[in-house]
């Protein structure tokens, strides 16, 4: 549990930001991304859109989407993700 006020937030933060670095960097995620299920992939883009990092949550979920059939949730030559981001996580992306 983290509290307000103490290095714990700091820590959490600066984590995310590495986070994103990694999962938003487009040779990491061309590398990675299609080994993850849509479904993981949806998660690590909330984390990435809930910490303030939204552009890398759009590289990770385009990059992941480049290995998807049609039949996949993010499959299909129409897919874009800052579309289904703005749509799917509306209310942290407008915050």
């Amino acid at each position: 549990m983290l509290r307000a006020g103490r290095d714990e937030g700091r820590h959490l933060d600066e984590a995310l930001d590495y986070l994103a670095q990694v999962f938003g960097r487009p040779a990491s995620a061309d590398r990675v991304g299609p080994h993850f299920t849509c479904i993981e992939a949806n998660r690590i883009a909330w984390v990435l859109v809930a910490s303030r990092h939204p552009d890398a949550a759009i590289v990770w979920l385009d990059r992941h989407a480049a290995s998807d059939t049609t039949e996949d949730l993010h499959g299909g030559a129409e897919f874009d993700a800052a579309r289904y981001l703005r749509k799917n996580f509306r209310a942290t992306m407008t915050a």
